[in-house]
C-alpha cells in the first residue's frame, strides 16, 4: 500500500484500490464549505487508512456566507473548506477580517477542533489570518497557499461546472495527502515520540560488517539521514537498533564526517545480535516512552514482522531500496508532522541524557533530601496561564505512565479550565543543575466548597523517578487552592498508567478500584515551605 501512496504521482484509480484489511478508527468531519470537497475526501480515504483511521463526512450544503449550520451530534472535526474567490468581487468585504469573524463564531458554537483550509488567500493574507485566529483553542489554519504554490497547475476552471470546485486534479490529490497524512492526524492524534532505525541497508546501502566504516552513502541515503535529523530537531527522538558489533558502530560514526547523523543524535542504542523486538523494547525503556509512541524502520521484512507480532503497538515502516521513497513516506507518515514545536520538544533529548547522571547521584546518596540537594532542583508553577494552554493540552494527550484519570483533554476543554472561575489548570516546570526539563506537569480541577477536586493530574514520563511527584502535586495545589484543607483525586485504570495509580495508592494508603476518587488531607502532601529547593509560584493570571 505504501508503495502506491508515496509514489511520485499516484492515480485516483490506484488510490481507490488501496483499501485497508485492518480495523480503522472512525473520525467524523463536519464541513462548512462553498466549493466541492468530495474529490479530496474520496482520495484522502486511502491515506487515512494508512494512518489507521477512517473519515466519516457529514452532509454539507454549499454556503458562501459560512452561516455555520450545526446539525446533529458534535463531530470529531469541524472543517472550514472555503474558496474566497466568490467574495473577492465585493469591495466592501475585508476577506481576512470576515474569515476571522466566522472562525471565531464557529469556535463559540462548537467544542470540536477546527481546521480551516482556505483556497485563494495570498501568503500574506494567510499570515494575517493566522495571527487573528492563532490564540483560539483547538483551531489550526492549513498552509494551503504554500501547498498550491508547489503544484504545477493548481486551478482548472473547467472543473467548476462538473466538479463544483476550480481546483485541478493535481491540487485535489495534494490536498488529500496533506489533509489525511499531516493536518488531521496532527490535530486529532498524539504525536509519535521516537523513530527507531536500523543501520545496514536502512540509513546507508551497505553492510557494516563487510564494508567497514567506508560503507557507501549515495545522495538518496544522505537525504534520508537529513530527513531523520530534521525530525530530531522538531522534537522526535531517534534510537538505533542494529545487528552489528558495538565497536564497528562506534568506528563508523567516529570516521564518517559526511553522515548527517552522528552518534550524539541517538537518544538510545541497542547494538547486538539478539531479537530486534526485545532491542526496541529496551530502547523504549531507556527513552522512558511507551512502545505505542514509536515508529520502527528496517529494510528486512522479517525483522519488521517480528517487531509487529511481538510489539503490535509499535508502528513499522519498510526502508525501501530507493531511499527517496523512504524519505517521502517519512515526510508524510501520520503522527510525525506537527503544527509547531514547543520549547519542551527541543529540551527532551538533553533532559534524557542527564538521567544517567541523576541515577548516579541517587546511588551515592541514600538520603532523599541529600539526593535532592545534589540535584539542586527548581520548580516553577503557573496557575491558569493562557500562554501555556497548548503545552497543558500536549501533556494531557501524550502522557501515559503518570496520568491519573486519562482524560485526554482537548484544547477547548483545557481553555475552559483556565478561564472558568470555579476551575483551575496548573502548569509545572522543573529544572536542576543537570538539565532544564521545561513544563512537565499539568493539573486540572475545580473547587467543591473548600475541597480541591483534582480531575486530571499528569506528569511527563521523563520527569518520573526523581521522587518529586508529591512535591509537584503540593506546589500545584498551593497555587490553585492554597486554603483547601483537603483534595480529592479522581483516577481511572488504563493500560499503562500504573505508576500514577501506585503513587496515589501509596499517598492515600488505600487500595484502589478500577476507577473512582480518594480524599487526601492537604497535610498528607509535603509542605512547600519545607522543600529543600527553590519553588517559584506565579500569580494566577485570571486575577
Amino acid at each position: 500500500m505504501a508503495r502506491v501512496l508515496f509514489k511520485r504521482r499516484p492515480t485516483r484509480l490506484e488510490l481507490s484500490e488501496s483499501r485497508p484489511v485492518w480495523p480503522c478508527r472512525d473520525f467524523s468531519v463536519r464541513p462548512h464549505r462553498n466549493h466541492s470537497y468530495e474529490h479530496v475526501a474520496s482520495a484522502a480515504s486511502a491515506w487515512a487508512a494508512y494512518g489507521n483511521y477512517r473519515l466519516i463526512w457529514s452532509d454539507a450544503p454549499y454556503d458562501d456566507t459560512l452561516a455555520l449550520r450545526l446539525d446533529g451530534s458534535p463531530p470529531d472535526l469541524e472543517l472550514v473548506w472555503h474558496d474566497i474567490e466568490p467574495i473577492r468581487s465585493s469591495p466592501d468585504i475585508d476577506v481576512v477580517a470576515w474569515l476571522s469573524s466566522r472562525i471565531h463564531a464557529l469556535r463559540d458554537l462548537s467544542g470540536s477542533p477546527i481546521l480551516a483550509a482556505i483556497v485563494g488567500l495570498s501568503p500574506e493574507e494567510e499570515v494575517a489570518l493566522r495571527g487573528l485566529i492563532g490564540g483560539l483553542p483547538g483551531v489550526r489554519l492549513a498552509p494551503v497557499s504554500d501547498l498550491l504554490a508547489s503544484v504545477s497547475k493548481p486551478f482548472d476552471p473547467r472543473f467548476m461546472k462538473i466538479a463544483g470546485s476550480r481546483l485541478s486534479e493535481e491540487a485535489n490529490l495534494a490536498l488529500a495527502k496533506h489533509l489525511a497524512c499531516r493536518w488531521i492526524p496532527a490535530l486529532l492524534l498524539p504525536r509519535l515520540k521516537a523513530v527507531v532505525v536500523d543501520l545496514d541497508h536502512t540509513i546507508y546501502p551497505g553492510v557494516l560488517a563487510e564494508d567497514g566504516p567506508d560503507v557507501p552513502l549515495p545522495a538518496d541515503y544522505s537525504a534520508l539521514q537529513a530527513s531523520l535529523l530534521k525530525l530530531k530537531r522538531s522534537g522526535i527522538m531517534l534510537a538505533l537498533v542494529s545487528k552489528n558489533t558495538p565497536e564497528d558502530v562506534e568506528a563508523l560514526f567516529s570516521r564518517r564526517g559526511d553522515f548527517a547523523l552522528g552518534r550524539a543524535d541517538f537518544s538510545a542504542m541497542e547494538i547486538g545480535w539478539g531479537s530486534k523486538a526485545e532491542s526496541t523494547l529496551r530502547v523504549c525503556q531507556k527513552m522512558r516512552i511507551d512502545p505505542s509512541s514509536v515508529l520502527f524502520i528496517d529494510d528486512n521484512p522479517g525483522e519488521l514482522l517480528e517487531v509487529a507480532e511481538r510489539l503490535p503497538c509499535v508502528s513499522v515502516m519498510h526502508a525501501a531500496q530507493d531511499a527517496h521513497a523512504t524519505v517521502e513516506e517519512l515526510e508524510f507518515y501520520p503522527g510525525l508532522w506537527t503544527w509547531g514545536t514547543s520549547a519542551e520538544d527541543s529540551l527532551r533529548s538533553a533532559d534524557l541524557e542527564a538521567e544517567s547522571a541523576r541515577a548516579g547521584i541517587r546511588m551515592r546518596e541514600r538520603d532523599e533530601w541529600a539526593y535532592l540537594r545534589g540535584l539542586s532542583p527548581e520548580m516553577e508553577v503557573w496557575p491558569n496561564s493562557p500562554q501555556l494552554m497548548r503545552r497543558l493540552h500536549e501533556l494531557s494527550q501524550k502522557t501515559n505512565q503518570f496520568n491519573l484519570a486519562i482524560g485526554r483533554l482537548s484544547e477547548v476543554q483545557v481553555n475552559r479550565y483556565i478561564r472558568s472561575p470555579e476551575a483551575f489548570a496548573v502548569a509545572i516546570a522543573l529544572r536542576d543543575r543537570l538539565s532544564d526539563s521545561g513544563v512537565i506537569g499539568a493539573m486540572f480541577g475545580r473547587l467543591d466548597g473548600d475541597v480541591a477536586v483534582v480531575e486530571e493530574w499528569a506528569i511527563s514520563c521523563r520527569a518520573l523517578g526523581r521522587g518529586l511527584e508529591g512535591m509537584m502535586a503540593a506546589c500545584a495545589l498551593t497555587a490553585a487552592a492554597p486554603r483547601a484543607p483537603a483534595c480529592r483525586f479522581h483516577y481511572r485504570t488504563g493500560p499503562r498508567n500504573a505508576p500514577a495509580l501506585e503513587w496515589l495508592a501509596k499517598l492515600s494508603g488505600k487500595k484502589l478500584t478500577a476507577e473512582g476518587c480518594v480524599m487526601i488531607p492537604s497535610t498528607a502532601l509535603p509542605a512547600v515551605a519545607e522543600m529543600p529547593f527553590r519553588v517559584i509560584i506565579h500569580e494566577d493570571e485570571r486575577l
